[in-house]
């Protein structure tokens, strides 16, 4: 136990990194995290490096965190970076394609963000969301700059911030990007996030943890073609867990997931999760049955800080072979998926 302890104290720590997916195939990475707190500051900063190579011949590359700054005006800067070389498959645009074989290319994506955030009273915080895209040229489209600028507001009162048991969290973002500014077209970005979570038994520590997420990529004039690279799409590691990234995209995305997370012994924890969503056109709204991803995973927590390895199995219920929908997908990760 005494080197248990020493482990759950250590400032930063070293993980594998393994997921399966449709999309990926085997994904094989690592990532490392420090944890730390600032001076005067209430809550514990976070920096991450991740990096992977799939049997795909993918290859990424992150690095992001969120510094909490104390003193007498506390303030957070949440930022994120990284460059990917990804061959992948683009299934056209929309929410039932029918197209059964989809376009290959190879995406080289370059990305920045930043969002320095001001603290007010009573949990609030408003800032800046600045971000910056580049995608090389591929067989699907030509070489692709965007960068905008806009308002983001946020409220959190959750008790902890990687592994909360209550508390409530929202944050709601604009993006502008302009083409006199450089950027391919004129684009005007919402997204809103809303997450609850509620601990249902103090004896045994059952939380229920629930997310509403939406993304609406908008062309203000009516005239600008966005590209599709910068269309929200469901599924992956974090958002409707089980289903293939990629496949479904389009102008707006609305997205609602929830998990119950259950503790085993000690440092584990189980997890059940269910998440539906789907995406639409907002000038032509075709409302289908929403799509659903679902499964089952375990949590190890790793510090003090409840930081935690995630390891997570999922499926989906999209009646479609083509889209692989009766494959598994297996994530092996760090943090939570919300």
């Amino acid at each position: 136990m005494q080197a248990l302890d020493s482990l759950m104290n250590l400032p930063a720590i070293a993980l594998p990194m393994i997921k399966y997916a449709p999309e990926t195939g085997w994904v094989f990475g690592a990532a490392v995290q420090g944890y730390f707190r600032l001076p005067e500051a209430e809550r514990v900063s976070l920096i991450q490096a991740t990096g992977a190579y799939t049997l795909h011949h993918q290859w990424y590359t992150n690095v992001g965190g969120s510094l909490y700054f104390g003193g007498s005006r506390p303030w957070i800067l949440q930022f994120r970076g990284g460059y990917r070389d990804y061959p992948d498959w683009y299934y056209d645009i929309g929410n039932t394609p029918t197209r059964k074989e989809a376009k290959s290319y190879t995406s080289k994506r370059g990305y920045a963000y930043i969002q320095p955030l001001f603290c007010l009273p009573r949990h609030w915080a408003v800032g800046v969301n600045s971000e910056l895209i580049y995608e090389g040229k591929n067989t699907i489209s030509k070489e692709i700059w965007m960068w905008g600028l806009g308002p983001v507001i946020q409220y959190d009162t959750r008790d902890i911030l990687y592994y909360p048991t209550s508390g409530l969290f929202f944050k709601m973002a604009m993006l502008y990007c302009e083409p006199k500014l450089g950027s391919a077209c004129r684009l005007v970005r919402l997204s809103a996030d809303l997450r609850q979570y509620l601990l249902l038994n103090t004896r045994y520590r059952a939380i229920f943890a629930w997310q509403a997420y939406s993304v609406f990529s908008l062309s203000p004039d009516g005239t600008s073609t966005i590209p599709f690279q910068m269309l929200p799409t469901i599924g992956g590691d974090d958002l409707l867990r089980g289903i293939r990234s990629g496949i479904f995209r389009d102008n707006a995305l609305l997205a609602l997931q929830a998990e119950l997370r259950l503790p085993v012994w000690n440092f584990l924890y189980a997890t059940i999760f269910a998440g539906v969503g789907d995406v639409y056109n907002t000038d032509h709204w075709n409302w289908t049955m929403p799509k659903a991803g679902y499964g089952a995973g375990l949590r190890v927590s790793i510090n003090k800080a409840k930081i935690t390895l995630r390891f997570d199995v999922a499926r989906n219920t999209i009646n479609n072979s083509w889209t692989e929908s009766s494959a598994y997908s297996y994530y092996f990760t760090a943090t939570e998926a919300f």
